[in-house]
């Protein structure tokens, strides 16, 4: 797959099929579009995927606790998987807003790319007043024979997933739900930190996370994770929340992870948590030795979910 940083950057020198939009979290829903377009540039055209960062409603304000299923790099990851021969990453400013859909496609798009075909989902708006893309891009066809599908919406248990679904649903917990919409474990990634050591005391040493700060964070509570670390994956236990058992007046959300059977120093080092299951939400504790038997408890329910998890 080749990156583009810009519409100009990209030069079509065969005939393309292409698709637009956000792609925020790459999911199930995505990847049915994403498959048609594959399947509709076989052995004829090129596969075109032309994306937008930072998302729109970072930059028009739709959303002022707006925060991304997927980091920049981690988007980039996900669309590559997909099989798709060029990615354009066009900046989204707010004179690129200003544009109309149809102005986009017909004074900037098709003077630079041979395009063939456009494949759009169900719900897909871009540019000024959130046009629907799908009756503009139809005006391609009759004005330069451009053929447009639309792609229809992907149900899971009887809910159309999309972008929005998904962060309701790791906001509320329901990370199941979430993990099957996605088509894979919700990851949070960063760099460990160093934390006040109040795990270790207590025989159950954490890595403190630190992650991107537009990244959503999933509800508060513990969960079942695994964690990888120079392609090596381990089972542990991640707790999201503020500590209410020990802090007393900082409110700040840590992540915390506690890996099974791992004693190697990962200060400064990268790892990739995987978000399996919720296991119970946060609570506060009338003592440490309370909240260290609870901890106990839930390292023994993982530790038994993982276990039932390999035999099934």
């Amino acid at each position: 797959m080749k990156i583009y940083s810009s519409i100009d950057e990209f030069s079509s020198l065969y005939p393309c099929v292409l698709t637009l939009g956000i792609f925020d979290g790459v999911h199930i829903g995505h990847k049915k579009i994403i498959k048609n377009l594959i399947f509709r540039s076989k052995k004829k055209y090129s596969s075109v995927l032309l994306t937008f960062h930072p998302h729109p409603k970072e930059i028009l304000n739709y959303d002022k606790n707006f925060f991304y299923l997927n980091t920049l790099s981690e988007k980039i990851y996900n669309l590559k998987r997909t099989g798709i021969e060029h990615l354009i990453i066009h900046p989204f400013t707010i004179n690129f807003s200003r544009l109309r859909t149809i102005d986009f496609l017909k004074k900037i798009l098709h003077p630079k790319y041979k395009i063939k075909q456009i494949i759009t989902g169900y719900d897909s708006h871009i540019g000024k007043n959130r046009d629907n893309s799908y009756k503009e891009l139809k005006k391609l066809h009759h004005s330069y024979g451009v053929k447009v599908y639309q792609v229809g919406p992907f149900k899971l248990i009887k809910k159309i997933v999309s972008s929005t679904y998904i962060r309701e649903s790791l906001l509320s917990g329901n990370i199941q739900w979430a993990n099957q919409a996605l088509g894979y474990f919700y990851t949070l990634s960063g760099k460990v930190i160093q934390g006040k050591g109040i795990g270790r005391m207590m025989n159950f040493p954490t890595a403190n996370l630190q992650i991107d700060y537009k990244k959503l964070i999933p509800k508060n509570g513990v969960y079942a994770v695994k964690i990888n670390y120079l392609n090596n994956l381990y089972s542990g236990m991640l707790n999201i929340g503020i500590n209410p058992t020990i802090e007393k007046e900082n409110k700040k959300i840590k992540i915390e992870v506690h890996i099974f059977n791992f004693f190697e120093n990962i200060y400064g080092k990268k790892i990739d948590i995987q978000i399996i299951r919720r296991i119970r939400k946060e609570k506060k504790f009338n003592s440490i030795q309370k909240l260290k038997k609870q901890i106990y408890t839930d390292k023994i329910n993982i530790q038994k979910f993982f276990s039932c998890e390999k035999k099934n």
